[in-house]
């Protein structure tokens, strides 16, 4: 239950948030829209909870996320054109408050796991900094899903710490989203932005899955 003016009690109990992105994918690519590629676990999602069929949203990366991470549109803060490339040296303004700042200073725990897309080239744009507790991922826009690299160079992290890592993206994350959970102290409610590359370029899945 909540008011325009603010929490109610039942509101203040702070439930666990988790938010699922994907990445780059159309309304009519979903199998309970009548496409026909296969996907059972957003069906069920999506039959057993709320769709919201009729609304405006951002098309490519850097402006979805830059939205959903402010609840501002993207060109209140100079994000609205395309994505950010590797040669960029720009982010997100660090005086824009994020939504896991907000969520931080009501007592949650906040967790990110996937593509951040928000700015790489200095450390004061990364997710650690603008609000996440913990981080693992990529910083850049697409990565190899198999080496997660891009142009020779490795962008896969956990919280500031840069990883070789053999494993394909959505496992990896979905593993480590999973332990997070599992882990994580009850007492505190918790935050969980899980952001996949997953279905954007370049397309790859492991050789069982393209048997």
């Amino acid at each position: 239950v909540l008011t325009l003016g603010g929490l109610t009690a039942r509101a203040q109990e702070r439930p666990n948030i988790v938010i699922i992105l994907a990445d780059d994918l159309g309304n009519a690519d979903l199998g309970y829209r009548g496409s026909p590629i296969k996907t059972p676990n957003l069906d069920k999602l999506a039959m057993s909870g709320v769709r919201l069929e009729s609304y405006y949203g951002l098309p490519v990366c850097t402006p979805a996320r830059a939205a959903l991470m402010t609840g501002r549109y993207p060109m209140r803060h100079g994000l609205q054109t395309l994505v950010i490339f590797p040669s960029h040296k720009y982010g997100l303004p660090t005086d824009e408050k994020t939504l896991p700042q907000a969520l931080k200073e009501v007592g949650y725990r906040t967790c990110m796991v996937g593509k951040w897309h928000l700015g790489h080239a200095d450390q004061k744009y990364w997710p650690q900094n603008r609000g996440f507790d913990h981080f693992y991922g990529n910083l850049v826009g697409e990565v190899d899903y198999f080496t997660h690299e891009r142009g020779g160079l490795i962008d896969w992290q956990r919280n500031g710490t840069f990883l070789e890592e053999q494993g394909y993206y959505t496992r990896q994350i979905g593993d480590e989203a999973v332990g997070l959970i599992e882990k994580h102290d009850t007492s505190v409610p918790m935050f969980l932005y899980v952001a996949s590359l997953a279905p954007h370029a370049p397309y790859q899945a492991p050789q069982e899955d393209v048997d």
